[in-house]
């Protein structure tokens, strides 16, 4: 398996969508799932910011001018449907589909076309960035493919190769709880369910603690380690790199970094 990563940078006015992001820098989305073919193309992504951005992305979505995944200057009237499936204050999670057609292709068709089926695509937006993760079966193609985005790109975008290796994002940024030792994974798991953290809690420290037969000062030192590991990998994920840490987790070495960025 081989790693593929560029990104895309958008001028002001290029695109609507990445405008959204471009006026409002504090909005982030990350693609939880995407599925395509030569038909079209279904996606799942999580968008976190303010309310006002996330109604200017209502905007975009309800009524769009254009292919939010296409870089060419091609005509991209698509079938088009989008829904949010969950919402709360400040995040959503997105479902969306669109249909290929045409001359109109999105970057994942793009690469399928070039590369062969079985890609598999993340992708990061913020700012006036949309960074791609694509995770494929080799490298055969990886030139064409990037030649194709090249000669695609329309005016005020820009295309970067961030980096083709072993695929070290798709193994090491993944945050599983499984990661954790099976001492702190229990007592993750027992807080949640006993209500630990809720606001207020349902249970006390010391409560908890005679629920799973330990001492306070151990449940306590477990869940600090648990709490570390899993904050610092998911700010790792979001934000970028941080220094790793070996004492994150008992027996658990703390994988920290974005390849290639």
């Amino acid at each position: 398996m081989r790693e593929f990563i560029f990104t895309i940078d958008y001028e002001r006015g290029v695109d609507p969508l990445m405008d959204v992001f471009i006026d409002y820098p504090e909005t982030h989305s990350r693609t939880i799932a995407c599925n395509v073919t030569h038909d079209g193309m279904w996606r799942l992504e999580r968008v976190a910011g303010s309310e006002a951005a996330l109604d200017r992305l209502d905007e975009v979505f309800d009524s769009p001018v254009q292919c939010t995944e296409c870089i060419g200057t091609h005509e991209c009237e698509t079938e088009w449907h989008y829904e949010v499936i969950a919402a709360e204050a400040g995040r959503r999670t997105v479902y969306s589909y669109r249909s290929e057609a045409g001359d109109c292709h999105s970057i994942p068709r793009l690469a399928i076309e070039h590369v062969g089926n079985g890609v598999l695509c993340e992708t990061e937006r913020r700012g006036s960035r949309c960074e791609w993760r694509l995770l494929l079966c080799s490298d055969a193609g990886v030139d064409d493919l990037f030649a194709a985005l090249e000669t695609e790109l329309r005016p005020g975008l820009t295309v970067e190769f961030r980096q083709l290796g072993e695929p070290a994002y798709w193994a090491d940024e993944a945050v599983s709880l499984a990661e954790l030792p099976p001492e702190q994974q229990a007592a993750v798991e027992a807080a949640v369910e006993h209500g630990y953290y809720r606001t207020p809690r349902d249970v006390s420290l010391t409560e908890l603690a005679e629920q799973l037969d330990v001492s306070r000062s151990t449940l306590q030192y477990r869940l600090q380690r648990a709490e570390a590991w899993i904050v610092r990998s998911f700010v790792t994920r979001s934000m970028g790199p941080v220094e790793a840490d070996e004492s994150v987790a008992e027996g658990t070495r703390l994988r920290v970094g974005r390849t290639g960025v």
